[in-house]
């Protein structure tokens, strides 16, 4: 980043029809993703921003193209007849110099209490742990995964009822690190979290090393087609990434995961929900829990073991 700063794009009002298409535009083109604000609150309007860096024009221009086109849709009336076009979504924009988006994104965070015994503390927050919770303490900058979105919640209440320590675990997709950290908290004995923006991976890298979990999770740039080896595999995989990601993923997953293991796989809205099924089914998963959420699907996929 420099000394150059950064480009804020920034969606305001938006409901929740037309939230998590301009959620997942961002995910997919934002350097870091999407930050949400407000997603917690069903009656109220979702706030969805991104960063780029100034000169990812490429980007920029998928986003604008991306945000015309959501405009586009028809939508169904309450009398059953399709309504007027809607106005595109309309992005704010400014530039942001290191300083001022240092402090941008923190406005609207807070404790965030997930599952039974996790808890989301922002590094500029003071709380006192309970007896028996466990403390994720997250700087998230740009990254996505603040524990706010919908899909980074689903994974760690999933991860609460299916990492049995001392698992191994990789965390694909990592952002933030959040998911990482929250296994290495719930007592995974090695975790794995690759992801392909370098500003995650250095994002990640801080928040591991601020929650002091270092000699458990290693952050690593890659995807899951380079993180395992012939003989590591993993009794865990954590997937919070986009559905189309996720299908092309789906051999590599699988055959990483351990027998008898669990794939945790989010970031999908209910529409994709049965082509990631059919994928991870067509190497050789079994569903075995399906959760849902503010439109998000979170699938628990199983491995058989192998004399099953």
């Amino acid at each position: 980043m420099g000394t150059h700063g950064l480009v804020e794009i920034s969606v305001d009002g938006l409901d929740e029809a037309s939230a998590p298409a301009v959620i997942q535009l961002f995910d997919q083109w934002g350097s870091g993703g999407a930050v949400v604000e407000h997603i917690l609150d069903p009656a109220a309007a979702t706030h969805v921003k991104t960063y780029l860096l100034p000169e990812d024009s490429r980007a920029l221009r998928q986003i604008e193209i991306g945000l015309a086109l959501l405009g586009r849709a028809s939508f169904a009336s309450p009398s059953g007849e399709l309504a007027s076009h809607q106005p595109s979504p309309q992005p704010r924009m400014r530039f942001l110099s290191e300083a001022d988006w240092a402090e941008a994104w923190k406005t609207g965070y807070d404790v965030l209490h997930i599952g039974r015994r996790l808890v989301v503390k922002p590094t500029w927050r003071e709380y006192q742990a309970q007896p028996g919770e466990l403390i994720i303490s997250l700087d998230p900058g740009m990254a996505f995964g603040s524990g706010l979105h919908a899909t980074t919640r689903l994974c760690l209440e999933a991860m609460e009822d299916y990492l049995h320590p001392p698992a191994c675990v990789l965390d694909v997709g990592t952002g933030s690190g959040i998911l990482a950290i929250g296994a290495a908290r719930l007592g995974a004995a090695r975790v794995l979290a690759v992801d392909t923006d370098p500003l995650a991976v250095r994002v990640a890298r801080e928040n591991v090393a601020l929650n002091q979990v270092q000699p458990v999770v290693q952050v690593e740039l890659g995807t899951a087609q380079v993180a395992g080896s012939a003989s590591q595999t993993w009794d865990l995989i954590v997937a919070n990434i986009l559905a189309e990601t996720l299908i092309e993923l789906a051999p590599a997953l699988a055959l990483q995961l351990s027998p008898g293991g669990t794939l945790v796989a989010s970031g999908v809205i209910p529409d994709k929900s049965q082509a990631v099924f059919d994928s991870l089914w067509h190497n050789g998963l079994s569903l075995v829990e399906q959760r849902t959420t503010d439109e998000w699907v979170a699938l628990m996929a199983q491995k058989e073991t192998a004399g099953g």
